[in-house]
């Protein structure tokens, strides 16, 4: 860019002097070398403009092969975070299905302890520690489910910020690998 605002610069003022110079003054000779210059001068323009518009294409190159890229780890990401998602749901199902079972078992133990009323008072005691343990276990059970899906969603959450940390490294080397292309084009011009 600075060669070619230089090269305007000199286009300016070699113009500027043919204007002042006075054509009594001026030889056949030296109009021809400034017909020159200036001719030099407009070949430079043209080929810093060409050297503008070939960086200006590979930028864009390299802006559209890094959206690429970014679009591609985007949509991993989101299937990523759809799996952890389905994983989570299906611990989810788990642990209500779990739930209604222990839930079955509680109702069961009630039943139990209503025949157990009609029978004598041992039978009414026996009845009363099964409905005690099946509770305990309704609980035990019902905190493993708690922890369970506590534990899936954390791991959804792993997974969710591990996509996001590839993603970001992905696009920092989307950008290296773009830098070194318009680099190596660069130099081969």
């Amino acid at each position: 860019m600075k060669k070619g605002i230089f090269a305007m610069f000199i286009l300016v003022a070699s113009m500027a002097m043919v204007a002042c110079t006075s054509s009594s003054t001026v030889k056949e000779g030296a109009t021809n070398e400034e017909n020159q210059a200036l001719k030099l001068l407009e070949k430079r323009r043209e080929y810093y403009k060409a050297q503008d518009k070939e960086k200006a294409k590979l930028e864009a190159e390299a802006k559209k092969a890094q959206e690429e890229e970014a679009r591609k780890i985007e949509e991993r990401i989101k299937k990523e975070a759809a799996q952890a998602e389905e994983e989570a749901r299906k611990a989810q199902e788990e642990a209500r299905l779990e739930a209604e079972a222990k839930e079955k078992a509680m109702l069961e133990a009630k039943r139990a302890e209503e025949e157990a009323k009609l029978q004598a008072a041992k039978a009414e005691e026996e009845a009363k520690k099964a409905q005690e343990k099946a509770i305990e276990e309704a609980k035990r059970a019902e905190e493993e489910a708690r922890l369970q899906a506590a534990k899936a969603e954390e791991e959804a959450k792993k997974a969710q910020e591990k996509a996001i940390e590839e993603a970001k490294r992905a696009e920092e080397e989307a950008k290296l690998e773009a830098l070194k292309v318009l680099e190596k084009k660069r130099k081969t011009n």
